[in-house]
């Protein structure tokens, strides 16, 4: 059934473990319109028999960990051309509105207004009461024994960062950190302070061992500087993911762009692992370097450039994992996967659906290849 001598589960286990396994552990996906294309039967074969997955289960966090309802409302229609509509967040603190602009070129959409536009909004969440979290736990353990051997089931916890960082405008939110410094702070307290007991709750009522949570990137140059992201990132995170390994926990980030100073930052706020480690330029994960660095504390997933593929030959990708497995896989601790979102294969006008298919093919094949332990390369 599974593709080696340990099944996923296990294989997983090992590396985030520090462990060698049977194997390097292969992450990968791809996107559901290019695996609805007949032409992605092979790779998706080769992906249920090879591919190491992780499964996400989470509770309902609320929305900035408020109750909430939602409706949407179609404002504009040009057949052939666009659709705009209107995203509406009920909360107890008033109404939170999003407008998005959808053209037909593309499944993707653009931002016209942000659910935080304004210091009023931010007010509104700072004075927002603490709602408790409730948890059927029996649906994790249901997703527990749905899974089973076929991956890990990752727990994912938002960072009140990230979150209010994607729902405002980027230069609002950028200049808020400067301009309105304290309100941000009262802000960020509020929020890390009511997800620090809704983890309270959690944790010793699920016993889970991993954990999944995002947002560090916007807080990378060039961003915000080092000073910067000390004060907003290091000060607070440490109280989620401290907590998190606190009761026996691990938590790998996503974390795009330029990471490589700040993966010992990262391991000392209680973060255990971190995808896609991305390599110049579209970031600046060394691989090699940061295996040193931290590779016996962190687990590195990552870094092979899907966002290249459309420009590489298919031997250039074998040569790229043969290279991360020579640099990072020795001792476990590593997962071998593409650094682009599923794998390239969103379907964009002017995608070579079928190159980007054979990339994904040859780093399968040559993560079989070359990343048996113990690792010969």
């Amino acid at each position: 059934m599974f593709g080696g001598k340990m099944t996923p589960k296990e294989r997983l286990e090992r590396a985030w473990n520090f462990q060698e396994a049977d194997r390097v552990p292969i992450e990968m996906n791809i996107s559901a319109e290019a695996a609805k294309d007949p032409r992605s039967a092979r790779v998706q074969k080769l992906m249920a028999k090879y591919i190491d997955r992780f499964y996400g289960w989470s509770p309902n966090w609320g929305w900035f960990g408020m109750p909430s309802t939602s409706e949407t409302k179609e404002i504009e229609n040009r057949p052939g051309e666009y659709k705009r509509i209107q995203h509406i967040i009920h909360t107890p603190v008033g109404d939170f509105d999003a407008i998005h602009w959808y053209p037909v070129s593309t499944t993707d959409y653009a931002w016209e207004k942000h659910y935080i536009s304004s210091p009023d909004d931010l007010r509104r969440l700072k004075d927002a009461p603490y709602y408790p979290l409730s948890v059927d736990v029996s649906s994790y353990q249901a997703q527990i024994e749905k899974v089973g051997e076929r991956g890990l089931v990752v727990v994912n916890v938002p960072n009140p960062f990230g979150v209010l960082a994607r729902s405002a405008k980027r230069e609002d939110f950028f200049s808020w950190l400067i301009l309105e410094r304290t309100l941000m702070h009262d802000v960020f307290s509020v929020l890390f302070d009511h997800l620090v007991k809704k983890l309270e709750y959690l944790l010793p009522l699920l016993k889970a061992r991993y954990f999944f949570s995002s947002g560090q990137e916007l807080a990378l140059p060039p961003w915000m500087s080092p000073a910067t992201f000390e004060e907003y990132v290091g000060t607070y995170d440490a109280k989620i993911y401290g907590l998190i390994r606190k009761y026996g926990g691990k938590t790998r980030i996503h974390c795009h762009g330029n990471a490589m100073e700040y993966l010992e930052q990262f391991v000392e706020i209680g973060i255990d692992g971190i995808e896609p480690c991305e390599p110049p330029p579209q970031g600046n994960v060394i691989l090699q370097e940061a295996k040193k660095r931290v590779g016996d504390r962190m687990l590195l997933c990552g870094n092979i450039p899907s966002q290249n593929f459309r420009f590489m030959h298919p031997d250039e990708t074998e040569e790229l994992v043969k290279q991360a497995i020579r640099d990072a896989a020795p001792g476990g601790g590593f997962i071998l996967r593409t650094t682009g979102g599923s794998a390239g294969t969103w379907m964009v006008p002017g995608l070579d659906l079928d190159l980007q298919l054979v990339h994904c093919e040859r780093l399968i094949e040559a993560g079989i290849k070359y990343g048996h332990y113990p690792i010969s390369l």
